[in-house]
């Protein structure tokens, strides 16, 4: 409908220019790639934080960086003491450029598929996958492979989204509007986001952008957002998959950093509630 579509397009409009999907520092990191390769380094804090929170420590530890990409986390794990990182990914071209970057004999950059990661059973003290999970579209059999590479006593700590929080389908920088799959069709969604990201107002950023460096011609097509992007799984259909492949797990919803949705925290515990509350959500696994 057209009400539909010029209501959402108005509240993009509105948000925009507001941090309540990018905050600066974000907008900033995604202008381009080495800005985004410098942020997404201070990312690995959050981890070693939420280690550190659990009583995990990496020191003297082999550590998988699962979704390494270019190895910008990887690095600052091998900083904080492990005294090994195996980075793993799918994109072979994300690896050579890691392997450039961050040349170290105590860094190994490997190439994973769908189904299966290339390191040796039991042999891993520490997993970490940071803004990864949500896009495996079948979690499960990677989650199997994580738990075979796993000490007995290893740990894998996994920071995700679910699909109902605020932000979840991954569309910051045309879509501020919170909620926005939940309340309008993904039809609806993405037509308002081809809108947006034409319109004048819109700024470009790094993603925008082909390999030349030209911006490229149209994004958001067809009507829904594909599963082999983003896998829709809810923070229940995670914790169900974990237990399938044999897991424990702790979960903590963490709620979005905003002054305008601030208010949500205290609701994070209800199971119902949580799964549209959150910014994201932290899952701590060990096998059982």
């Amino acid at each position: 409908m057209a009400i539909a579509e010029d209501l959402l397009y108005f509240a993009a409009r509105k948000l925009y220019r507001t941090e309540v999907a990018h905050s600066n520092e974000m907008k900033a990191a995604v202008k381009d790639p080495d800005a985004y390769d410098r942020w997404r380094g201070t990312e690995a804090l959050k981890m070693l934080e939420r280690l550190e929170q659990q009583g995990i420590s990496v020191m003297r530890k082999t550590v998988v960086d699962f979704g390494c990409n270019d190895g910008a986390m990887s690095a600052e794990y091998l900083k904080a003491g492990a005294s090994k990182v195996i980075g793993v990914d799918i994109d072979a071209k994300a690896l050579e450029r890691a392997r450039e970057l961050r040349p170290s004999p105590s860094i190994e950059f490997v190439q994973s598929s769908t189904t299966r990661i290339p390191v040796e059973s039991g042999s891993v003290d520490v997993l970490v996958a940071f803004d990864v999970l949500e896009h495996v579209s079948q979690p499960l059999p990677i989650l199997k492979e994580i738990h075979r590479v796993l000490k007995t006593d290893g740990r894998a700590v996994i920071g995700t989204i679910g699909w109902r929080m605020p932000m979840a389908p991954h569309l910051w920088s045309v879509m501020p509007v919170p909620w926005a799959h939940v309340l309008w069709s993904e039809k609806t969604l993405l037509k308002v986001c081809r809108r947006v990201y034409h319109s004048a107002w819109y700024v470009p950023n790094m993603h925008d952008m082909d390999a030349l460096g030209n911006r490229k011609p149209d994004k958001f097509v067809g009507h829904e957002i594909s599963r082999d992007y983003l896998n829709h799984f809810l923070v229940s259909d995670f914790e169900r998959t974990f237990k399938i492949a044999g897991f424990r797990c702790s979960t903590d919803i963490i709620t979005l950093k905003s002054k305008f949705l601030g208010w949500l925290k205290p609701l994070r515990w209800l199971p119902w509630v949580r799964e549209f509350i959150g910014g994201s959500v932290w899952f701590v696994l060990k096998k059982r």
